[in-house]
Order: structure tokens, then C-alpha cells, then sequence
């Protein structure tokens, strides 16, 4: 069994969120300081909060688990899990390794997905710049997986 708790190495989300929190805080300021509209200021500073929200909870809060773990009737199975700190894991992805079709790096060719194709995103960073995208077909259909780059997941992941 192989597990990987990827570690987040971009600071976008926390500056994005500074910046998304000052300027709701100088808009309720503001608010306070205009006597003729304030309602107008103060549904600008609750319009910022609802990204901050969005961007603290996925990017900030929200950790991973990867996992690789054998199947009791035989092969072996990708688990990602997420968690927000010390709270019970959830699984959100289980993918049979017979069904990733190809394990390729993140780069400029496949930063996006096919069009028509489902990418899910289990990477900690926000626009992240290095990754392995895994293309998956199983009974759903084709669809790609984002996850953290790690040398020896690639590895085990290109080996079967």
C-alpha cells in the first residue's frame, strides 16, 4: 500500500484570499464613510466574501489523501480522500488501475482537458504548474483525473 498527503507549493490561493478580504473590509469601511449609498458598498464587500469562502474552503482548508491499495479479489485500486484538518477522511475517487488508460505530466499540450471531457481536480494548488493527469475509461466513460505530481506515484502508476 503507497500513501501521499500532497503538500501544497503555490501561495496563489492565500494571496487571492488576502487580497478578496481587504477589499471586502475596505468596502464595509467605505460604506460607513458614504452617506448615500451604503447598501450599495455593503452588498459589494458580501459579493467579495462569496469567493473568499469558495477560494478558503477548497484551497486552504481542504487536504488530500492519495492512496493505492489492493483489492481483496485481486488488483489494486487509486483512493483519493480529502479532509479539513483533524475531521474523518472522505472518499471522493476510486479509480481500478486497469482502468487509467495513460499517466502523462502536467504541461502547457494537456493543461486543459479534451473538449467534451470530464477532468476532476484533486490537486491542492490553485493553478497548479506541475501534475500528473491520469486518463480514465471505465463504465462511465472517458475521463481525465488532476492529481499532485510525486515521482515514485508516477512510476507505480506507469508500471501497471
Amino acid at each position: 500500500m503507497y500513501e501521499l498527503k500532497p503538500m501544497r507549493k503555490s501561495g496563489r490561493a492565500r494571496i487571492l484570499a488576502a487580497a478578496l478580504l481587504l477589499l471586502s473590509v475596505v468596502a464595509f469601511a467605505a460604506s460607513s464613510l458614504v452617506p448615500q449609498y451604503p447598501a450599495l458598498l455593503q452588498c459589494v464587500g458580501l459579493v467579495l466574501l462569496i469567493p473568499l469562502i469558495q477560494i478558503t474552503a477548497r484551497y486552504l482548508i481542504l487536504q488530500y489523501l492519495y492512496r493505492l491499495r489492493p483489492r481483496d479479489e485481486g488488483g489494486i485500486d487509486l483512493e483519493v480522500f480529502t479532509y479539513r484538518g483533524g475531521a474523518r477522511m472522505q472518499l471522493v475517487c476510486r479509480v481500478g488501475l486497469d482502468e487509467i488508460k495513460a499517466v502523462s505530466p502536467l504541461e502547457k499540450t494537456n493543461e486543459k482537458p479534451p473538449h467534451g471531457m470530464r477532468r476532476y481536480n484533486y490537486h491542492p494548488d490553485m493553478a497548479p504548474r506541475e501534475g500528473l493527469v491520469l486518463s480514465v475509461v471505465n463504465g462511465d466513460g472517458a475521463c481525465e483525473i488532476l492529481l499532485a505530481y510525486d515521482a515514485q506515484l508516477q512510476q507505480l502508476l506507469m508500471r501497471v
